[in-house]
């Protein structure tokens, strides 16, 4: 009875598992076909406007679909360290909670090596004011001139 049992759950989380590798598939090909310019812009290509579905798009969205196809012949296969890279993996989903709320909230740090650049250290450009920093200058120039 308790063999039967662990069978039908063992079966049921295969299918879970085989059905979200199958649709998470099937999102990633549907995107692929609809905007790959979503892929150029991940991969931090140069969108080019004659080549719509480029090479190494094309092999990053193919070795994705490898990399699920492995999942799947491994939950078919009961493959045990399948289990631990699944568990670790959507273990790891967790940290996507906090990553998001620090994205809302604008304190993120890619977000600052974007506008001010790896090494800068939070030194702005020279050519990038903003309208304080404007301000205060333009304020300064006209108490020097007696404006």
């Amino acid at each position: 009875m308790y063999d039967l049992h662990r069978q039908v759950i063992v079966k049921r989380l295969q299918q879970v598992l085989i059905t979200f590798f199958v649709l998470a598939a099937l999102f990633l090909v549907v995107v692929y076909v609809a905007d790959p310019s979503i892929y150029t812009k991940t991969l931090l290509l140069e969108p080019s406007p004659a080549d719509r579905y480029s090479l190494p798009v094309t092999l990053f969205l193919l070795g994705i679909l490898v990399f699920i196809a492995v999942g799947i012949l491994g939950v078919v296969r009961h493959w045990r360290w399948l289990f631990w890279v699944l568990l670790v993996a959507f273990g790891f989903m967790v940290l996507e909670v906090p990553a998001t709320i620090l994205q809302l909230i604008g304190v993120w740090m890619i977000q600052i090596y974007r506008q001010y650049g790896v090494w800068a250290m939070g030194k702005k450009k020279k050519g990038d004011l903003d309208r304080a920093d404007h301000g205060m200058r333009i304020a300064s120039e006209r108490r020097s001139t007696g404006n």
